[in-house]
Order: structure tokens, then C-alpha cells, then sequence
């Protein structure tokens, strides 16, 4: 219902119901109770986005993401938070994205020196660095400057939200589609392809998701769980892929990140029949999951979590409206069969 509306109810002036509404100017306590009783029974909620219009007022947040090359996965974040800052631009959001190494500590204490140093309004962190993005939380809470977290969660509070994919519950799921394929016994290969020493938090409460959904049940007795860290900077990194991937009696492997594409090419010029599932719907992952060659691909919407990043700090700045402190997103299950209705730009983010 419109503000005119709801004055031809009162039976006052819009203007009169605009100030009890944004609470400014003054009302007399008769008439403001009357509105607010009207207000209440035909459940008005103020459009926020007009607000942004009404207050003429700009808010920059900064977005501390790491750099990518085109086809990987972090460009998909990054397309979701300029999509939001195209649209909430003219509502008083600007956008200023800090791009760092996500294999550098020093790249990404560089860029959080910067953000500190601009005093924005609230900022995005993507936590990939996880002691240096907790450094960088903590010094933002002493600023009182709002923070939120996309992707990874970390192990501090206070963040406006935290909007991604419930990693160890999607690391269960991973489990229970390539158990159901395999049927039998046999070895499960995880098969981790990183280039730096740790693993990155989220892929790691992958792996303990999918190692719990064995350690819960009666499958151990005839499954064998194998572990195999392959590390890119490593010259003969492919070599020890192939390896791992061709160990007798393997029946599935599992690749806790959007890295499952490698695996899927020794597979696929091997011509090795294992059961493979992986994570994101990045173009080369895509490509294995039309050839069947990747089973199982598990989405988890990251275009969503940049745009829904940004329209928090819109939500909370502007609009004055409570933020959901945690957005898991779904856990899409893609497979060969329902791959035509996903496409990087899931529900429109990206044109």
C-alpha cells in the first residue's frame, strides 16, 4: 500500500504520513498514533531503495576480493558486486573493488592497509587469507566500520552477514552422491590441488563434511578413504595428478574445490571410468559435466554472494533495516542431465 493511500485512510495529508513514516517533523500524538495503527494493519514496509533517493546521501564500500584470470572462479563474486553496485549507484552506494594475490599474505595485507586507510563505510572481505582477513576484522570492529564476509566464514564476530555455502554440509552431500554411484568397495580418492601451503577454510570444512558422512556410517567396512595434496608450483604437479588419480581399485574421487576440471582432463585422456564429483559451475567444469566425465558438480550461486554482499550494506546504511546475520545459499547438484538450465549468470546476474 502507498503512502496516498494510506493518508486517504488517516484521512491527512501524504506529507503528514511521510513524517510519521521516516519519523521527522512533527505530528501531533493523536494523529501519528492513528497512522501508526493503520500502518501496522495493512503491514506497510517502506521501500527502501526510494529511500536512498530521498536521503541524498553516498556511502562507499570497499570490496577486498582476489584477482583472477577469466573462467575462474573469483570472477563470478566479483561480477555479482558490480551487478548491485550498476544498480544501487544512483541510490547513494558506491563501489570500490581492492583486487588482491589470493596466494600472497603480503598482497592481501597490502590491500587491507588500503581499505583502512580510505575509512569507507563498510567493506566486503573474502576471507581466502583467513589469519590476515581475521587482522583486518578486527581492526574494522575497532573503527566501528561494518564488515561483511562472502565465501569463507570466519572464526570472529561481529560481521554485518555472512553470505555463502554451508561448506561442510556440501562436503556430506559430495559424500552421499558418489557413495550412491559407486555401490561397492573400493578406494575414494580427495584429491586436493592448491599452490599454497594451507588449505584454504572452506575447501578443508569440505573435506571434514565429506569424511564424516563415511565416519557416520557402515561404509567404511568396505570403502577406503585415500587423501592426495597435489601442489601447482610443483614442476611435475600433473605427474603426481596422474598418479593419484590412476591408483588401483580407485572407484570415485572427490575435489573439494572448482579445480575438479584437471582431474576430469587426466580422466578423460586416460579413459579411466571413476565416478568424479567436484564444486562450481566455472566454464571448464562445465565443459566435463556435458562430456560426462564429471558426475556431480555441487553450485553454490557465487554471483549471489557478491550481489547480496553489497545490498546488505544498501539494506543496513540506507534503508535501516536488520540484516540476516548468516545467507547459506543452496547447494545446487548439477549433472549432465540438468546442465542446460545453468549457466554463469544463474538467475540473471550475469548478461
Amino acid at each position: 500500500m502507498t503512502l496516498k493511500e494510506i493518508a486517504k485512510l488517516a484521512n491527512v495529508s501524504q506529507g503528514t504520513v511521510d513524517r510519521v513514516v521516516h519519523e521527522r517533523g512533527r505530528v501531533s500524538p493523536k494523529t501519528r498514533e492513528k497512522i501508526l495503527k493503520i500502518l501496522k494493519e495493512v503491514n506497510y514496509q517502506p521501500n527502501i531503495y526510494a529511500r536512498g533517493l530521498v536521503l541524498n546521501k553516498s556511502y562507499t564500500i570497499a570490496a577486498l576480493l582476489p584477482e583472477f584470470e577469466e573462467g575462474e572462479y573469483w570472477e563470478l563474486p566479483t561480477v555479482g558486486v558490480l551487478k548491485a553496485a550498476r544498480e544501487l549507484g544512483h541510490f547513494g552506494i558506491n563501489l570500490e573493488i581492492l583486487a588482491f594475490d589470493q596466494n600472497s599474505v603480503s598482497s592481501f595485507a597490502e590491500q587491507a592497509n588500503q581499505v583502512l586507510k580510505m575509512k569507507p563505510d563498510g567493506v566486503i572481505i573474502a576471507p581466502v587469507i583467513n589469519f590476515e582477513a581475521i587482522k583486518l576484522a578486527t581492526k574494522l570492529k575497532e573503527l566501528k566500520i561494518p564488515f561483511n564476509i562472502i565465501d569463507s566464514r570466519l572464526d570472529i564476530e561481529g560481521a554485518l552477514s555472512f553470505v555463502g555455502q554451508d561448506a561442510f554440509q556440501s562436503g556430506k552431500l559430495a559424500a552421499k552422491l558418489l557413495s550412491a554411484e559407486i555401490q561397492g568397495s573400493g578406494i575414494i580418492s580427495i584429491i586436493s590441488i592448491k599452490n599454497n601451503e594451507n588449505h584454504n577454510k572452506t575447501l578443508q570444512k569440505r573435506i571434514d563434511g565429506f569424511k564424516s558422512y563415511f565416519y557416520d556410517s557402515e561404509l567404511l567396512s568396505n570403502i577406503t578413504l585415500k587423501e592426495h595434496d597435489i601442489d601447482e608450483r610443483s614442476k611435475d604437479w600433473i605427474t603426481t595428478l596422474s598418479n593419484a588419480c590412476s591408483r588401483p581399485n580407485t572407484r570415485g574421487i572427490f575435489v573439494p574445490s572448482s579445480k575438479v576440471h584437471y582431474v576430469a582432463r587426466v580422466l578423460e585422456e586416460k579413459q579411466m571410468d571413476i565416478k568424479l564429483v567436484g564444486h562450481d559451475l566455472i566454464t571448464n567444469n562445465m565443459e566435463y559435466v556435458k562430456k560426462g566425465v564429471i558426475d556431480y558438480i555441487i553450485g553454490q550461486r557465487p554471483e549471489h554472494q557478491g550481489y547480496i554482499a553489497l545490498d546488505d550494506f544498501y539494506k543496513s546504511l540506507i534503508g535501516k533495516t536488520q540484516v540476516t546475520g548468516f545467507k547459506y545459499l543452496p547447494l545446487d547438484i548439477v549433472t549432465k542431465e540438468n546442465l542446460m538450465y545453468y549457466h554463469s549468470d544463474l538467475l540473471g546476474i550475469k548478461s
